[in-house]
């Protein structure tokens, strides 16, 4: 079975541009980059609210402790989190499924370039 995950596709994996044309990604370096970016943007697009009734961007540091809150049997830290984001690690799927809950989207949202 052969999936094609587009080869016209620049993706950008530890700060580098790659052309897959040209360089094939390793498929642990493609689900890093996919995670990294799915990531980036639910936390991006995130605000929280304060203690005194304002708003904030959600930092990697309230997402850690939300996550250890919320999940307590899902372990990751504020540095994990940073792992993740720069596409330096791989996420495990009980931190999958943790983050799926919390930014309300199907853990498939994680894994694949598609669309929602």
């Amino acid at each position: 079975m052969s999936v094609n995950v587009g080869a016209e596709l620049e993706s950008e994996v530890n700060g580098s541009h790659l052309d897959e044309s040209r360089d094939e990604l390793t498929p642990r370096q493609a689900a890093a980059a996919i995670f990294s970016r799915r990531l980036s943007e639910l936390i991006s697009e995130s605000l929280v609210s304060t203690e005194d009734g304002s708003t904030r961007s959600l930092t990697l540091y309230s997402l850690a402790q939300h996550l250890e809150l919320s999940y307590p049997d899902v372990p990751v830290s504020q540095s994990g989190l940073y792992r993740l984001i720069h596409g330096q690690a791989i996420p495990r799927l009980d931190l999958i499924i943790a983050l799926s809950r919390v930014f309300d989207v199907p853990p498939e949202y994680f894994v694949t370039d598609k669309a929602q």
